[in-house]
């Protein structure tokens, strides 16, 4: 496939479903993909793109989208790899998942292994890194077990003067004006700062796995909030979702108080097993989950559309 021009890039229809299905089935592995396999993203015909030469289908990329204004794009499959043409999907894509989901964060996860033969395209498409995610995994020992050796306790009590708070509807506003405080100067995928509102961000947290208001909590001092822990039930784990401190809260120990009462919250449920997300960069978070025993699983490298990028993707 040396030469591309004579390609259409357009949405998939209805009368695509049959060849798709034996399209995804016969071509190559997409190059350092870290989302789900094809049958569970087949289902929905509106959000498939493919490329077509003289009637045959020779490319294709899925939009997966998601709570809060965002979006997910899986690395396109093709017949033969070429990286005009996965740019040309990439593209697409996200203009679709931008005109016809409205959203702000569009992004693609690759698997650092093979990634050179992708990060061309995701440049060539207008995407720009993110961030390389680490996924940290620890055992958590279940309210009423036996210890075991590799239990670890990070933070055995609260400490004087610092108090707690639930979620609720009526602390909406609260949770979300502390969130947006946190972010000043985070080390976390800083590049986020302002792409979408707290609102959507809150939405986007609510949905990663089954929400569990019970286990969303800002610790404050005197009244005033200093941070904030929120963790869902994800496959059968306690998932952190979000940790966060204001910048008044930092460097006394808030981070480490937050996350023993996270992982307190993961066993009293029942589960034997937590998990989260960090931005490698963020070097102090990275120690704080060291130092609880939380060990990496995998890493992933996250590509995103910029701000200033996403009014043009149609054009």
């Amino acid at each position: 496939m040396n030469d591309t021009a004579d390609i259409q890039i357009r949405p998939s229809r209805r009368r695509d479903t049959t060849v798709l299905v034996e399209f995804f089935r016969t071509a190559p592995p997409a190059p350092a993909t870290a989302h789900a396999t094809y049958p569970a993203l087949l289902a929905d015909l509106r959000n498939r793109i493919v490329a077509v030469r003289g009637g045959e289908i020779v490319g294709a990329a899925l939009v997966i989208p998601g709570a809060g204004h965002c979006a997910a794009i899986p690395p396109p499959r093709l017949l033969d790899w070429h990286v005009d043409l996965a740019a040309r999907l990439f593209r697409a894509a996200a203009a679709h998942a931008s005109r016809k989901h409205h959203a702000r964060l569009i992004q693609s996860l690759i698997d650092p292994t093979g990634s050179e033969l992708l990060l061309p395209a995701l440049e060539r498409a207008g995407f720009e890194p993110l961030a390389t995610l680490s996924y940290l995994r620890r055992a958590v020992r279940v309210t009423g077990s036996v210890p075991g050796p590799a239990d670890r306790r990070v933070e055995p009590d609260t400490p004087p003067g610092l108090t707690w708070q639930r979620f609720s509807r009526l602390r909406y506003r609260r949770f979300a004006d502390t969130i947006a405080r946190t972010y000043t100067d985070s080390l976390d995928c800083p590049k986020l700062a302002g792409l979408r509102t707290i609102e959507d961000t809150i939405e986007t947290h609510k949905h990663t796995g089954r929400f569990t208001p019970r286990s969303w909590r800002l610790v404050l001092e005197g009244g005033k909030p200093l941070g904030i822990a929120m963790v869902n039930n994800l496959k059968g784990r306690g998932e952190l979702v979000y940790l966060g401190v204001v910048p008044e809260g930092r460097g006394r120990g808030i981070g480490r108080t937050l996350l023993a009462r996270a992982i307190r919250d993961t066993a009293e449920k029942g589960l034997a097993r937590m998990g989260l997300a960090v931005d490698v960069k963020n070097t102090p978070a990275m120690r704080l989950y060291e130092r609880a025993n939380f060990h990496e699983i995998r890493r992933r490298l996250v590509w995103f559309v910029p701000a200033h990028r996403l009014e043009t993707l149609g054009e």
